[in-house]
């Protein structure tokens, strides 16, 4: 009896273990947190993780309850993330709002926008390699 039940502990085990890991695709480059309410205080939304396979796509903010009112950018990760920029938009392509964010300091919306809606990490070929 207590060897099934040992086995049985260890095959669920070994199966929970190995389905919570999640392969990166790439170097890592950056990490930013974003927040629903302005300041980077209230309402976090948790953080991102930016690999090179992000590198140089559009992304828009997915799994957020909310609208995103403002965003830090944590971390940029040398020598991966070496000659990177990170952008946030007002627009979900990318193509409205830019501005250009460097580490550890909080972005809020600009006057006239109501959320930032997408990002993007900007590297030269080679780069993020």
């Amino acid at each position: 009896m207590q060897f099934t039940s040992i086995v049985v502990f260890a095959a669920a085990f070994a199966a929970s273990a190995s389905a919570a890991v999640l392969p990166r695709d790439g170097a890592r480059l950056a990490q930013f947190r974003v927040f629903g309410a302005e300041g980077c205080s209230d309402l976090n939304y948790g953080f991102y993780t930016v690999d090179e396979s992000d590198a140089n796509t559009c992304k828009t903010f997915v799994n957020v309850p909310t609208a995103v009112k403002s965003l830090n950018l944590e971390a940029m990760y040398s020598p991966a993330a070496d000659g990177c920029s990170f952008f946030i938009y007002t627009s979900e392509d990318c193509g409205a709002g830019r501005r250009s964010i460097p580490v550890q300091s909080c972005q809020e919306i600009p006057a006239g926008a109501s959320e930032w809606g997408s990002w993007q990490i900007s590297c030269p070929s080679g780069a993020a390699a």
